[in-house]
């Protein structure tokens, strides 16, 4: 207890000298109740006052040499205004109005370049007037004389800077640095601003890296796309493909998922190239997407590779290779991938707002109930259809090796079984040649005779039913996904 209260102590009497240091340089008034704002900026744009999540007004003060802020937010950690040279955080000069230890503190802070937060000025130039937080919503009062002596951290006002506009629910602020704000903030100036001399409103948006947007627009076609796709040609199309055809278009689409995908993870590490590190770990929401793309990445690396070392589709450990590249990882990884691209929408929404990335959430979240729908119900038909006619080869991929050991006789040959489960690298079970340990290997036609071509399963109809089904909703629904993220 003596320790918490001197540390509060310390705290209290820092921030008195703070506001010590600023009272030997401030205006003898601030803004009257009624001022007169010579310009604005708001969130969202058009709002005014109480009705924006941000709101900054700014005037000349009574004395020519100050100007007068005012800043409210809905903001549970802090909201701030800053000046840079360039569109960014780097060499900025912020003024913020913190919540620490539920009272309001107005800060002097700059930004350092490979720092996380931004660190308060040991020479505190604000003036602070007056400071709030009611019901979840800050609200400050402060001046700052326009030139200061602190020439190292201050920016002079009557220069021309982009203007950041920044507010972050994150708490843990203090009278040393702010707490970083994450991805959602700040808002950049479309162009310069002098806060000295101008007189509109200042049109502010917060903007998305075209990198980001095309890192998104990639995973969404690399997974709930192409990768959804070869999952379910290689799970649902082999008895209507059985020579292999349903192979060749698994392997093209995951390829093509993996090149995609890699890009995609590529452009997010350029698009941060200079800001301090990839991620925000304050904020849960981007913690969660960067650990899930790294797992998702290195196990979709991973798949491949484990692959080109299966064994032939006649051994009996071949069920060993299906659960584990197909089932564990396979399907394990598009779950997860499917998941983070919804958290990548939310971070957007995080970015912009909610209601803006409400419609690309929505038809996302739709294409993947579909998916839900779809997938359990063929994977109920066809765990019925193999129990009841007592052939594993036509039970859902992650449930024939359970079928092959339970049926006590199957109908179907196991050369037949063979050809329909086992067909890859375009080859069928009649070119397939046996290892050492083969359980039931094939056997060859005599010389000189072609092995009869294996039609397609009975039920071939339902599965291309099946697979047209998912092709009428997948592409309207991502093309629609895809277009109103590039609006964003």
């Amino acid at each position: 207890m003596m320790r918490a209260s001197m540390r509060q102590s310390a705290s209290a009497c820092l921030l008195f000298l703070l506001s010590a240091a600023s009272a030997a340089n401030c205006p003898t008034n601030g803004p009257p109740s009624n001022a007169q704002w010579r310009f604005t900026t708001s969130f969202p744009p058009g709002c005014n006052g109480t009705a924006c999540s941000y709101f900054l007004a700014v005037r000349t003060n009574e004395d020519p040499l100050f100007l007068d802020f005012m800043m409210e937010g809905n903001a549970r950690g802090w909201i701030a205004v800053g000046y840079t040279p360039n569109p960014g955080m780097p060499d900025a000069d912020v003024f913020a109005c913190a919540v620490i230890g539920g009272n309001v503190s107005i800060l002097d802070t700059y930004d350092i370049p490979d720092y996380r937060s931004n660190v308060v000025d040991t020479i505190q130039d604000l003036c602070p007037f007056s400071g709030s937080f009611i019901n979840g919503r800050i609200r400050c009062v402060f001046s700052r004389a326009i030139k200061t002596n602190d020439v190292l951290q201050d920016k002079a006002l009557n220069q021309s800077y982009y203007q950041l506009n920044g507010w972050t629910d994150a708490t843990g602020s203090s009278v040393n640095s702010l707490v970083n704000h994450g991805v959602s903030i700040p808002m950049v100036s479309d162009s310069k601003v002098n806060p000295t001399t101008s007189v509109s409103a200042v049109t502010a948006e917060v903007k998305i890296d075209p990198l980001i947007r095309a890192h998104g627009i990639l995973m969404i076609v690399a997974w709930p796309v192409l990768g959804v796709m070869g999952i379910f040609f290689a799970a649902w199309m082999k008895p209507a493909l059985p020579k292999a055809e349903w192979f060749q278009a698994h392997r093209a689409m995951l390829l093509v998922s993996l090149f995609l995908g890699c890009v995609a993870f590529l452009f997010a590490f350029v698009a941060k190239r200079g800001t301090r590190g990839l991620v925000s770990f304050i904020d849960p929401t981007t913690t969660a997407h960067f650990a899930i793309g790294i797992i998702v990445m290195a196990l979709h690396v991973l798949n491949p590779i484990i692959s080109a070392f299966r064994c032939t589709p006649t051994d009996p450990r071949r069920w060993i290779f299906n659960l584990v590249h197909g089932t564990c990882v396979g399907l394990g990884v598009e779950l997860l991938a499917l998941i983070n691209v919804g958290i990548g929408l939310a971070i957007f929404g995080n970015k912009l707002s909610l209601a803006t990335v409400a419609p690309p959430l929505a038809v996302y979240l739709a294409y993947v109930a579909f998916l839900v729908i779809l997938i359990g119900a063929l994977f109920i038909i066809y765990t019925v259809i193999a129990m009841k006619t007592g052939s594993p080869p036509l039970a859902p991929s992650m449930l024939k090796p359970l079928l092959m050991h339970i049926t006590p006789s199957s109908p179907v040959p196991i050369k037949t079984e063979i050809a329909i489960d086992m067909a890859t690298d375009g080859k069928t079970a009649d070119s397939i040649k046996s290892s050492p340990g083969d359980q039931n290997p094939p056997q060859n036609p005599p010389d000189g005779q072609k092995p009869p071509a294996k039609p397609p399963s009975k039920d071939a109809p339902l599965r291309w039913a099946g697979l047209a089904a998912f092709l009428v909703v997948m592409v309207p629904l991502m093309l629609a996904v895809i277009i109103l993220i590039a609006a964003l």
